[in-house]
């Protein structure tokens, strides 16, 4: 017995060791296949398009941890990142969309994406615009998800079957309709005054009443004398009678909030970007029965559009094999689609079926694919400027609606005084 003990000891501890480092082993693959995503997706089409994305990552090896932080427009969500990456610990994927990224490559903290971009054929497959967006001296930083609608008129079909007209395509048109559905006891217009669904708004009334050439003078190249134009003056005059057309107290209402009117026939038309549209379908709407898109009066045959992009970043962990997975998976032609679907937008692809979209995201991903389009960037969702420009002219647009001592154009000298700071802070 003595001697079968002490040969039997060794062995013992040779299988325990083993055992050991499987579980160490299985741990590590675990943790290496897992990855820390940081969104602001949180409403109801928002969780469905992420969800499938996380379904397509785990039937493909990788555990999506979720990291959602809720506010309209991903304010609170930047404050969270940046605090983050301050204590050491940044997300192994991040959200950032439009000039954040660039600012964030700028200080290295990006991972680079050209081995993905190439294999993929991103230059091939993806619209041109898209291309440039998430292209930065050379390097691709981000990988795209969806194209967003900015300049959408959404409206109630049934309501509008109740007053017998047909949706607005100018703005004559769109004060008769008002006057219309006050008639029935409806309010016109789905109103919020936080300041970026008031700068959404204003972005879109400023192209229909400027056009895409004086738009980029205004927003992309930030002439601030340009913002003295007599248009941008019927542009806020303009904005100020849609907040009068509330028929109530207005007040800083989410985005959702707004849709659920738009849904339950207490308003009769919303002006949001198309995932306004995600969510009237998350909630069991149709766009062929219960509510319609139109663009912003003023706004054919323009896309102002903003583009939902994941960014990998870098980090102590150098997760950078599992991070350049993730790029692939999400950008797969099988998963931009089950995205788009639910959030409202479309695929930055251009080898897309547009038979298989819903009447509003063909009518949108044909018109960003359309030659002639005017393609501009918004403003208020960061495609155009950076985070401290869009919350200055959004507090500036704030302050012009809720101060009704103040005209049109004070609020042009203010704007044009922002831009023209910005421009000197270069």
């Amino acid at each position: 017995m003595k001697a079968l003990s002490s040969g039997f000891l060794p062995v013992s501890r040779w299988l325990f060791g083993c055992f050991v480092a499987l579980q160490v082993s299985v741990a590590w693959a675990q943790q290496a296949s897992t990855v820390d995503v940081l969104h602001w997706w949180t409403s109801a089409s928002e969780r469905k398009a992420a969800d499938q994305l996380i379904a397509h990552l785990a039937a493909n090896g990788v555990q999506w941890k979720d990291a959602a932080i809720p506010g309209g427009g991903g304010m609170a969500a930047v404050k969270v990142l940046k605090s983050r990456v301050l204590m050491g610990d940044p997300p192994d994927v991040a959200q950032l969309i439009g000039t954040t990224l660039t600012d964030w490559a700028d200080v290295g903290l990006v991972l680079p994406l050209n081995a993905v971009a190439e294999r993929q054929r991103w230059a091939q497959n993806l619209f041109p615009t898209v291309m440039d967006l998430v292209t930065y001296k050379s390097d691709v930083i981000a990988v795209p998800l969806g194209i967003h609608r900015i300049n959408v008129l959404l409206y109630n079909r049934r309501v509008f079957a109740r007053i017998g007209l047909p949706p607005p395509t100018t703005w004559g048109e769109f004060e008769a309709v008002a006057q219309k559905l006050k008639s029935i006891q409806v309010r016109p217009l789905v109103w919020s005054d936080e300041p970026w669904q008031v700068a959404t708004i204003f972005e879109s009334v400023l192209l229909g009443e400027t056009g895409p050439a004086l738009y980029r003078e205004l927003i992309v190249q930030r002439k601030s004398a340009a913002w003295m134009d007599p248009r941008v003056e019927r542009a806020l005059n303009r904005l100020r009678l849609l907040r009068k057309l509330s028929t109530e107290t207005p007040s800083e209402r989410t985005w959702t909030e707004g849709a659920r009117d738009l849904l339950e026939d207490n308003a009769g038309m919303m002006i949001m970007g198309d995932w306004a549209k995600g969510e009237l379908m998350a909630w069991g709407a149709s766009p062929n029965k219960d509510f319609g898109c139109v663009v912003v009066p003023g706004t054919a045959k323009t896309h102002l559009y903003s583009i939902d992009t994941l960014a990998m970043l870098n980090s102590p962990r150098q997760r950078e094999a599992t991070q350049e997975k993730v790029a692939e998976l999400v950008s797969s032609a099988s998963a931009q689609l089950a995205y788009n679907r639910h959030k409202g937008s479309v695929s930055v692809r251009r080898d897309v079926d547009s038979s298989t979209l819903d009447s509003c995201a063909r009518d949108s991903w044909s018109t960003f694919a359309a030659p002639s389009t005017a393609r501009v960037p918004s403003l208020a969702h960061r495609m155009a400027a950076d985070e401290a420009i869009k919350d200055a002219v959004a507090q500036t647009l704030w302050r012009y609606l809720t101060d009704p001592s103040m005209d049109a154009s004070e609020a042009q000298r203010r704007l044009s005084s922002v831009i023209r700071t910005s421009r000197n802070d270069r």
